[in-house]
């Protein structure tokens, strides 16, 4: 359990790759011209319910959460920048003793670019 906002704690998890890879909190505020080759975008409450209560009153609460790797163009390979990336952010998140489930979303037509997702579940009170 986290004494902190479940941003922060993601954040806490990423922020070692700051120099690697772009990250960004909630949203991607980059004008069309600035986007990155490949960023992470830190998405919190997405859910955010109660967990456990005491004395009538919430104790804990319950949040999911999830990190987004975008990159431009389509990730065949082990080598592409999208691949290194996602190893990078999986070595992060486990180093943090983040649990996650992960989800490769592939290859985006309209937005030339590949995404792969983490989500987790934040407990803070």
């Amino acid at each position: 359990m986290y004494t902190k906002e479940p941003i922060l704690v993601l954040w806490d998890a990423v922020k070692s790759l700051i120099n690697d890879i772009e990250i960004f909190k909630e949203t991607m505020d980059a004008d069309e011209n600035s986007i990155p080759e490949s960023y992470l975008l830190l998405r919190s409450d997405i859910t955010n319910t109660p967990f456990l209560y005491g004395d009538g009153a919430t104790k804990i609460r319950r949040v999911d959460c999830d990190i987004i790797l975008v990159t431009k163009g389509v990730a065949t390979n082990t080598t592409d920048l999208h691949n290194v990336n996602r190893s990078k952010v999986t070595k992060a998140l486990e180093l943090a003793g983040l649990p996650y489930s992960a989800l490769n979303l592939g290859y985006d037509d309209a937005l030339k670019s590949t995404q792969y997702s983490w989500s987790v579940v934040i407990h803070y009170g």
